[in-house]
């Protein structure tokens, strides 16, 4: 069978991003947009190593390891050794797992327009169909881990420190699933917090309008819009981990906070 190198890569594009996003929901890791194309297009560059002739399970697993590892540094980056393993062997179990799945695919229906060699998959077919197969195929594997997850001890407390500018404060608050907020355009994390914490960290900034936004929030009473604050970093601290988010988002409740000052989305922390 004919293989095209530009159907290749184009395949390869789409299944590499979505592995790569399933791999840093399951770290709960926010990757820039940019970062996730800039490696999906080295993961559909990879994929021409269909054209090798067949190499054994061994090199095969470590073309993978090193493919990832590459993948991994640019989606993600190294910030420390231990975190960058972790994200290396996710990323591989997640890959491992997908190719696991093609085969068998590939083994028991024979589908024409398929071809299977050194762990790289290649499909003749409508790149739409494609996309639409990679959404869905990337909506169940979430599911899935919603569904396994652990349960979430409501109410628990945690450690939180917020830096923006050369601003730096540290607060006690909550991990709870009284803060269910999830970012639109899923590239941040949202933590509810009050207004003296926000005039606080952001002083003069509070009227940078590239740092506000609007974040829609459902109640009982119906959906409603919290004022929203981008600070530079935030660091969670809890049951003796460290959470490290880019670029969260402070939503201002509306509500007094009384016992906290802060309340972390356990989503954030599993």
């Amino acid at each position: 069978m004919t293989v095209y190198a530009d159907i290749l890569m184009l395949v390869n594009f789409i299944i590499d991003y979505f592995l790569i996003l399933l791999t840093g929901k399951f770290l709960h890791i926010k990757i820039k947009l940019a970062r996730l194309i800039v490696a999906s297009v080295l993961g559909s560059i990879f994929s021409l190593y269909i054209l090798v002739p067949q190499t054994s399970f061994i090199i095969q697993v470590g073309v993978q390891i090193f493919m990832c590892a590459i993948l991994c540094a640019v989606s993600f980056g190294i910030k420390n050794i231990k975190q960058f393993i972790r994200c290396v062997l996710t990323l591989f179990c997640v890959n491992f797992a997908y190719s696991g799945a093609m085969i068998a695919v590939w083994i028991i229906f024979k589908p024409r327009g398929m071809v299977i060699n050194n762990s790289v998959v290649y499909f003749d077919i409508s790149p739409l169909f494609l996309i639409a197969f990679s959404v869905i195929g990337y909506f169940i594997a979430i599911l899935a881990r919603k569904i396994l997850k652990k349960p979430f001890l409501q109410n628990t407390y945690c450690e939180a420190t917020l830096l923006c500018g050369d601003k730096k404060i540290t607060l006690g608050g909550i991990a709870d699933t009284g803060n269910s907020l999830q970012d639109v355009f899923g590239t941040s994390q949202i933590f509810i917090t009050d207004n003296d914490t926000v005039n606080i960290l952001l002083g003069k900034q509070l009227h940078d309008t590239t740092r506000f936004r609007k974040i829609p929030c459902g109640t009982v009473t119906g959906e409603s819009l919290l004022d929203g604050y981008r600070i530079d970093r935030a660091q969670i601290t809890f049951n003796n981990k460290k959470y490290d988010f880019v670029n969260p988002i402070l939503a201002v409740s509306k509500t007094p906070l009384y016992d906290t000052k802060i309340i972390v989305n356990p989503e954030n922390l599993n």
